[in-house]
């Protein structure tokens, strides 16, 4: 009995310790990346100036009410989204339109960007933002649904590489998520043949 007692706790202190150093194992490094989400919702939310006053210069709406021919820039057509969430708004900003605008009957999402002191257009989307997800290289990767007249909404993942967004994993169809094993099936149908934007 007392043998038996014995390599119990022989047992039981083989694997504390053991469990004592699989835990140290499995501990991360605290200055490992975590990635922040955020799904967007259906808030239309007060344009900030600085971004309005871009937006102007480019001629994507006005800030007067003498141009007749663009829009108030105002968020009853537009809202913005930080992709780069270590700068400011001068560095960039992603701009959703509401469909209609510029005669496009769906929503438009078009990604700005300063470069050498101007803006510029790097991509340009006919589809909707779901999620930004900040990732280690500064810019977050973009969740876009677009609507397909004989799929229905398809969730497709874009990187920033090469100095604009691509898009690189199809996510969801029709508010599912695609299976793994049917993930380059499905990526190698959509991602070819993707036509909503560049």
């Amino acid at each position: 009995m007392r043998r038996w007692f014995f390599f119990q706790c022989v047992f039981v202190l083989l694997i504390s310790c053991n469990g004592s150093d699989d835990a140290g194992e499995l501990t991360l490094p605290s200055d490992e990346f975590k990635s922040v989400v955020t799904i967007v919702d259906t808030l239309y939310p007060t344009i900030d100036k600085e971004c309005a006053e871009i937006m102007e210069r480019m001629e994507m709406c006005t800030l007067t009410d003498t141009i007749l021919t663009l829009p108030p820039c105002s968020s009853d057509y537009f809202r913005i989204f930080d992709y780069r969430s270590t700068k400011d708004w001068s560095a960039g900003f992603i701009v959703e339109m509401i469909p209609g605008l510029f005669g496009t009957p769906v929503h438009q999402l078009v990604i700005i960007e300063e470069h050498m002191g101007k803006y510029r257009i790097v991509n340009q989307y006919l589809g909707h933002m779901i999620e930004l997800r900040t990732t280690v290289t500064g810019y977050s990767d973009l969740l876009v649904g677009y609507f397909d007249p004989d799929v229905g909404l398809i969730a497709i993942r874009h990187e920033w590489r090469d100095g604009k967004y691509e898009p690189v994993d199809v996510e969801e169809i029709n508010n599912h998520f695609v299976k793994p094993e049917m993930k380059d099936s499905v990526n190698n149908i959509f991602l070819p043949a993707f036509s909503a934007g560049h």
